[in-house]
C-alpha cells in the first residue's frame, strides 16, 4: 500500500511538471505573435522572437531539472560524459538521415529544401543574434517538450514498460515535432524525432538528444546562413 501510493505520488508530481511545461512552451510558442497582434513590432519582433526563445529555455530546463521525480527511461541513465558522446554520434547520425531522406525526396521528383530552414535562415542574416535561438533556444525547448514530456514523461504515466510501447510513443512524439514544423516534410521531421527519442533512451539523459540537436541545427543552419 505505501509503495503504490508513494508511487501514485511520483506520477502526480511528474504528470504536473509535464503540464506546466506543455503549458508553458506554447505560451512562449505564441507569445511573439499574440504582441505583434496587438502592439505591431516591426522590425522589432525577431528580437522579441529570439529572447522569448531564450527565456523559453531557461524556463522549460528550470521546470524540468527542478523536479526531483524522473520517469523510467531517465532511472537507467547513464554518466553525462556517455550523453555527451553520443550526442556527437547522435549528431553525425542525423545529418546522415537528412542527406539520405533529401536525396531520396530529390530522386522522387520532389523539392527537399525544407521551407523552414530557409525562412530561418533567412530571419537570421537580418539579425545574426536569432541564431542563437535557432541553435540553442529552440533545440532545448523542443527536446523537452516532445522527447523528455511527450515520449518519456508520458511513457511513464501510462505504465508502459515494453519496447513496443516505447516504440509507440516515439512514434507519436515524433509525428508531433514533425507536424509542429508545419513545413511538409512530415518523414524527415519524424525520422529525426525517432532517432532523438532513440538518443534519450539509449543513455537515460536529455541531455544527449539536446546535444544532437543544437549541433544538428548549427550545422545545417550555419553554412546557409555565411553564404
Amino acid at each position: 500500500m505505501l509503495y503504490y501510493q508513494e508511487q501514485r505520488s511520483v506520477e502526480m508530481k511528474i504528470a504536473k511538471s509535464s503540464i506546466l511545461t506543455l503549458i508553458t512552451y506554447f505560451i512562449i510558442f505564441l507569445l511573439p505573435s499574440v504582441l505583434n497582434t496587438f502592439i505591431n513590432l516591426g522590425a522589432s519582433f525577431i528580437w522579441v522572437e529570439t529572447v522569448d526563445y531564450l527565456l523559453g529555455a531557461v524556463i522549460l530546463s528550470f521546470i524540468s531539472f527542478k523536479t526531483n521525480e524522473i520517469n523510467r527511461i531517465e532511472s537507467n541513465r547513464g554518466s553525462l560524459f556517455r550523453a555527451l558522446l553520443w550526442g556527437i554520434i547522435g549528431t553525425a547520425l542525423v545529418i546522415l538521415i537528412q542527406f539520405a531522406i533529401s536525396y531520396l525526396t530529390l530522386v522522387l521528383g520532389k523539392n527537399p529544401t525544407s521551407a523552414n530552414t530557409a525562412t530561418l535562415v533567412t530571419l537570421a542574416k537580418t539579425n545574426p543574434f536569432f541564431i542563437l535561438a535557432i541553435t540553442v533556444g529552440a533545440p532545448i525547448m523542443e527536446e523537452l517538450v516532445f522527447r523528455k514530456v511527450l515520449f518519456g514523461n508520458l511513457s511513464a504515466l501510462l505504465g508502459l514498460t515494453s519496447n513496443l510501447g516505447f516504440t509507440i510513443m516515439a512514434i507519436i512524439s515524433s509525428l508531433a515535432f514533425a507536424f509542429m514544423h508545419n513545413d511538409g516534410h512530415i518523414f524527415l521531421y519524424a525520422a529525426i524525432g525517432l532517432l532523438f527519442c532513440w538518443l534519450y533512451k539509449k543513455t537515460g539523459r536529455i541531455q544527449s538528444s539536446m546535444i544532437a540537436h543544437i549541433l544538428m541545427n548549427a550545422v545545417v543552419v550555419l553554412p546557409l546562413f555565411l553564404k
